[in-house]
């Protein structure tokens, strides 16, 4: 054994000496370090599941890190999102990017952009998705690695790394960073990744790619989270023989009660049935073009309803959706109220008498379940979910819902009407309590501390 090699034992001894000593001081506490692009003062839906992560695995012995972007330009901001969280116990470090969104934000003379319309919209994917791989977050990945390199140098105890996606890109670097510091490694997956309905796929070569990196990633880390059931019937489908049910864990999204707290649940009589709809109708994944046609057909059958309803959209909504339901002679029952912060989304939903969702019949579309649902479910009113078999209905179903297929109108209008005689009577179904109370954000945090701690004993 040569003196130099016998030098590096001792080195990794020592290494290894002090990482114990300092895990041993403060038993009670682990460190992850989290990777995530979307991260608050960010709004919409991608940050609210790592938000709630993050906000609650310190009750559970667990130190998060969180590696994310310095706030730029995006479609919306929510300053209160922050407020949750208590920085004597998590850190949050930001780095530069350039990325798409970076340079549009060197454009841009606002801290908000503004929605495109969906042919704009695709086009930019198109794009996208022609130029950058695995996503025009890709230029984030040179600065995560060298602040994530200068945050496990600091902190030499951190115990485990974990990501989430989309973007994928976040998925690249914790692949990287197990490579180099051989630590537990963890992705999460809010949404698919090669079998995502949004995915343009301009040449095979580019499917490919995807494919490619998909696989290093889910077979060089050590455990997968998908959100639902479906989505990882589809990996073991994909990767047979090569992932067990015992490398992937379903952890669902859910709701934190602490968000309800001292907001008014009662439903002020406004003797009109108030559809509501919040969260972004942006993409062909997600109109609301079968619901207004659906409202059309079931107005033309009992004039009622025309003059009993109310349709109201809280969140990012295109003007081409208002000219649509102005086509159609709605206009007078649409209301658009913007963009709203996380909690006046919720008070905008105790006022609803139905919470509805929906999801274009798109291919590969039933992998997908909406984090909205979940908030649905907590204000313990009627869901109605127009969407195609998947995820997404069948959590509509648990919670005691009612569902229409986006592509049958008159189907949509037979439930509409359904749905305002049971308004009229005052026997709107409700989700069951029990269903309400699985999906609170502490249980299901402390499912993913749980998957954390098998880790370190592997």
């Amino acid at each position: 054994m040569t003196s130099s090699y016998l030098v590096s034992l001792q080195s990794l001894s020592s290494f290894n000496s002090e990482r114990a000593q300092s895990q041993a001081s403060d038993k009670a506490i682990k460190k992850v370090l989290i990777i995530a692009y979307y991260f608050p003062p960010m709004g919409l839906s991608g940050v609210q599941r790592t938000l709630k992560f993050v906000k609650y695995l310190p009750e559970l012995g667990w130190k998060p890190i969180v590696l994310t972007i310095t706030p730029t330009a995006y479609y919306a901001y929510d300053e209160t999102l922050l407020k949750e969280l208590d920085t004597t116990q998590i850190e949050i470090h930001r780095t530069e990017t350039k990325d798409v969104t970076k340079t549009a934000a060197s454009l841009s003379n606002s801290q908000q952009f503004k929605l495109p319309g969906e042919f704009m919209r695709r086009l930019m994917s198109l794009a996208s998705q022609t130029f950058f791989i695995p996503d025009n977050k890709i230029g984030w990945k040179k600065f995560a690695l060298q602040k994530a390199g200068e945050i496990l140098a600091q902190h030499g105890d951190i115990d485990l790394i974990f990501s989430t996606a989309p973007p994928f890109t976040s998925h690249l670097i914790a692949l990287e960073l197990r490579k180099k510091y051989q630590l537990p490694t963890v992705i999460d997956f809010r949404d698919p990744w090669v079998e995502n309905p949004l995915h343009i796929y301009p040449t095979p070569l580019h499917r490919r790619a995807h494919q490619r990196l998909e696989e290093s990633v889910v077979l060089g880390v050590d455990k997968i989270i998908t959100v639902n059931r479906t989505l990882k019937e589809q990996f073991l489908r994909v990767y047979r023989e090569k992932l067990t049910h015992k490398d992937i864990a379903i952890i669902s999204h859910g709701y934190d009660p602490q968000d309800f707290e001292g907001l008014p649940k009662t439903r002020v009589n406004s003797g009109k049935l108030r559809f509501l709809h919040s969260g972004t109708l942006h993409s062909s994944e997600r109109s609301p073009k079968p619901f207004f046609l659906g409202l059309k057909k079931a107005i033309e059958k009992n004039a009622e309803l025309g003059e009993k309803v109310e349709a109201r959209f809280v969140g990012l909504f295109p003007t081409e959706y208002i000219k649509f339901a102005k086509s159609l002679g709605l206009d007078g029952l649409v209301q658009v109220e913007g963009y709203k912060s996380h909690r006046e989304t919720l008070a905008e939903n105790f006022q609803a008498d139905v919470l509805w969702a929906t999801q274009s019949a798109v291919k590969r579309i039933e992998t997908i379940t909406q984090g909205k649902l979940f908030e649905y479910v907590a204000c313990e009113r009627t869901l109605f979910g127009i969407m195609p078999e998947g995820a997404s209905r069948q959590f509509i179903l648990e919670a005691n819902g009612v569902v229409a297929h986006p592509n049958h109108p008159d189907e949509i209008a037979t439930k509409l009407l359904d749905l305002f005689e049971r308004w009229k009577s005052g026997t709107l179904p409700v989700p069951p309590k029990d269903v309400v109370e699985k999906y609170d954000r502490r249980n299901l945090t402390a499912q993913l501390a749980r998957e954390f701690e098998q880790m370190l004993f592997v």
